[in-house]
């Protein structure tokens, strides 16, 4: 990673800036075009909406003029009617001519005020002198009428009209004026219209033609180049390694360029390197395979000797396991398919003593190398050099925490062997190891689970002689006495003699029971007979019907024997005792070197190893011996045990 991090600074301060020197340039102008098309928009946009305001303004002073215009004309038709009719339904429209006119007149000033000019003071003029009429003249006139209504006014209603008459005039000018400026103003708001869609057009057809340069320069100078990498990227990805692309283009593309280039030459050299480490792990995978799935340690050796050797691609490969009398045994060897040679066979034994690899290893409990066996003078030494062997590399098989040997990988090339051998020869020599310390485990396991079945076995038979030549013999003895001391009481002593004879039945019956006891604890029929008529007893002895199939044709070790007993006495128990069962057959088969045993029963099944059942005693006793049991009770179909026992580990 830090050399890749170096490696991107180094190209982003010699990658050449032209493209995006360019991309600046073509960007800064079509922000530039774009920004000279906003501000004329704007300022076109706002003349726009200056005339518009205008022109509205204009309208709102020639409808206030109008609506003003029209209260003069009802206040004066109002007052007029009244004055010559004395009729008071014509001060109807008057009174509300009069309400509305101050308001109306000061509204008419004041968006005279807001046009301004000669128009401003025209409209000044014209609310003083509708103001005037209405306070001065029509107000006065009225009332004076209402107080005196016959007094005679027909010059003040002339009077009136006249000066209604120039009031209208006015309004007439300024009207006539005002319209003549909103038609102004309307078309200055269309000139301005016009001027600003053809400058949006023309900055349109502009930025359009500079956006289509931009992109043909884009397509040309970036995304073709980009296409064309993708294309090679996706060739890559296919596997095809050797692609390369045209070194053709301009600054970073064509910086882009030479890193793809780089890339893929990168590629094609490491891809050998990561088929090799694929190739380790998938061989990782296969010993770790092993090792969990509890094979012999000899099949790990020759397996992780194999595994190793097509991985480095060594001549030999050895494992050898470290005596304490500064010997070393061979436990596991290979040899290249290509070399005429051995390797040293397994089992063979070799002396540390002298100049070696090995040596080295058991000294030191660390990775060791030699270069040139020529001055090797141990055992395994001596044999390298003998057959050409120009260099080795060995790594320490530890197992928990103790040098158990060393594992050495062989070369007859001229070449050295590659650096960091020894790391990946580790990782085998840990699977070796655990491999080792599984099997240790598992030796010590059974053979405390061997001793405490021998011990059990061994308690058993004591109590059982015991209680024959002791409890049992006493037993036997106090019985015939009983007997012969009921025959000797005279006649008429029948009490007596019923007394006696009942204590002599149950000491019969307690000695009855003894023996069975005896017999569960070790039958003596199993050790004079073997398990062919001790099984026939058990099924006689059983309430269930027992079918036999027995094939023993020797008798066994006397643990085996014991074993089997006692696997076919448990089964026909639960078989009575917990499912029901109408039937119970026993298949006894020995081979050479097996021992093949099944008990099945019709019951209800449910059983299973654990609980505080006496299967987990059988399990435990089987594995002692090696073997395998396997309980099948599927409920309401049964119970059914299989047991395989080697007679090669008694």
């Amino acid at each position: 990673m830090t050399r890749w991090a170096s490696r991107r600074s180094q190209l982003r301060v010699d990658a050449p800036r032209g493209l995006s020197r360019r991309l600046v340039i073509a960007s800064a102008l079509l922000a530039l075009l774009m920004t000279a098309t906003f501000l004329i928009l704007f300022g076109a946009i706002t003349r726009l909406r200056d005339a518009a305001a205008l022109t509205g303004r204009s309208e709102e002073v020639l409808a206030s003029s109008s609506r003003l215009e029209r209260l003069i004309v009802d206040l004066e038709t109002g007052e007029r009617g009244y004055i010559i009719t004395k009729d008071p339904t014509f001060l109807t429209p008057w009174e509300t001519a009069r309400a509305a006119v101050p308001q109306e007149a000061a509204e008419f000033r004041r968006l005279g005020t807001k046009i301004g000019g000669e128009q401003g003071k025209r409209a000044g003029q014209i609310s003083s002198a509708v103001t005037s009429y209405l306070q001065d003249f029509s107000v006065p006139l009225v009332t004076k009428v209402q107080r005196q209504p016959g007094v005679s006014a027909a010059a003040s209603v002339a009077d009136g009209q006249r000066r209604v008459d120039r009031i209208r005039t006015d309004f007439d000018q300024f009207m006539g004026v005002q319209r003549r400026l909103t038609s102004r103003y309307e078309q200055h708001s269309l000139e301005a219209s016009r001027r600003a869609m053809a400058m949006a057009g023309i900055a349109a057809v502009a930025s359009f033609v500079l956006v289509f340069v931009f992109t043909s320069y884009l397509t040309r100078a970036l995304v073709r180049p980009v296409r064309r990498a993708s294309i090679m990227a996706a060739d890559l990805a296919r596997g095809e390694l050797g692609v390369r692309m045209p070194e053709t283009s301009l600054g970073e593309i064509g910086v882009l360029e030479q890193a793809f280039n780089t890339m893929a030459r990168s590629l094609e050299m490491s891809h050998d390197k990561l088929r090799r480490v694929a190739d380790e792990q998938a061989a990782l995978r296969r010993v770790a395979t092993l090792v969990a799935r509890a094979v012999s340690p000899h099949e790990v050796f020759e397996a992780v000797a194999a595994e190793l050797g097509r991985i480095l691609a060594a001549d030999f490969i050895v494992v050898n396991r470290f005596e304490p009398d500064r010997m070393e045994t061979v436990v596991g060897s290979w040899k290249a398919e290509k070399n005429p040679e051995a390797a040293p066979p397994t089992g063979s034994c070799w002396s540390l003593e002298g100049r070696s690899l090995e040596s080295s290893v058991e000294r030191t409990g660390r990775p060791a190398r030699v270069t040139d066996y020529q001055r090797a003078t141990s055992g395994i030494g001596v044999w390298a050099r003998t057959r050409g062997v120009r260099c080795g590399a060995g790594s320490p098989v530890v197992v928990e925490g103790r040098l158990w040997g060393v594992m050495i990988a062989f070369s007859m090339s001229e070449d050295p062997q590659p650096e960091g051998i020894e790391v990946r020869m580790t990782e085998y020599t840990e699977l070796v190891g655990t491999a080792i310390a599984n099997a240790e485990s598992r030796a010590k396991l059974t053979a405390a689970r061997a001793r405490l079945v021998s011990a059990s076995d061994e308690t058993r038979r004591r109590i059982e002689r015991d209680l024959h030549d002791g409890a049992q013999q006493r037993l036997v003895s106090l019985g015939l006495e009983l007997r012969a001391a009921e025959g000797s009481i005279p006649d008429g002593h029948d009490v007596l003699r019923q007394r006696v004879a009942k204590t002599a039945s149950g000491l019969s019956g307690v000695l009855e029971d003894l023996q069975e006891i005896s017999r569960g604890l070790h039958p003596a029929i199993l050790s004079r007979g073997g398990l062919h008529p001790a099984i026939k007893a058990l099924a006689r002895r059983s309430v269930v019907p027992v079918e036999l199939d027995l094939h023993v044709a020797r008798r066994l070790d006397e643990r085996l024997e014991v074993a089997v007993y006692y696997i076919v006495a448990e089964a026909m128990t639960n078989a009575t005792n917990h499912v029901d069962a109408s039937v119970v057959r026993i298949h006894l088969h020995l081979d050479e070197d097996v021992i093949q045993m099944a008990v099945e029963d019709d019951g209800v099944g449910g059983a299973a190893v654990g609980g505080g059942s006496g299967l987990i005693g059988l399990k435990d006793r089987v594995e002692a011996l090696g073997g395998t049991i396997d309980v099948r009770s599927p409920s309401g179909k049964g119970t059914s045990l299989q047991v395989r026992i080697p007679t090669w580990t008694a």
